[in-house]
């Protein structure tokens, strides 16, 4: 991908998520607390994806062949520079041999929140 064409989508990601923000803002608490918990799980992906890779010795090349994940992609996603779709971490995950599970944090109601992490295969 080129340069600029990079650059262009950074700064309209950035201009996506401050407008995003504002919006939070302007509901409340509530959802800007939403809003960084999401902001905040995301980047753990991403930093769990990149220690999973270098912990197996594997490139950001080498994990690009093997999903068909573009390695500047891969490079801004453990950077926190993008926020990818879900089925994008999920390729990425099972390329470092992790896999994505959803588990209760609380017994009882639906509405209850839920954590999502990664997890090593098999486990």
């Amino acid at each position: 991908m080129h340069k600029a064409h990079i650059e262009d989508m950074a700064k309209t990601w950035n201009l996506f998520m401050k407008g995003l923000e504002a919006r939070a803002k302007a509901g409340g608490p509530e959802h800007l607390r939403t809003l960084r918990a999401l902001r905040s799980h995301y980047r753990r992906m991403g930093e769990e994806i990149a220690e999973e890779r270098k912990k197996l010795g594997i490139s950001q090349e080498r994990l690009a062949k093997t999903t068909g994940i573009d390695q500047a992609e891969i490079s801004r996603i453990e950077r926190d520079i993008v926020d990818p779709r879900l089925g994008t971490y999920v390729r990425l995950l099972e390329g470092v041999g992790l896999g994505l599970r959803v588990e209760r944090l609380n017994k009882g109601a639906i509405s209850r929140p839920r954590q999502v992490s990664a997890r090593r295969i098999g486990r």
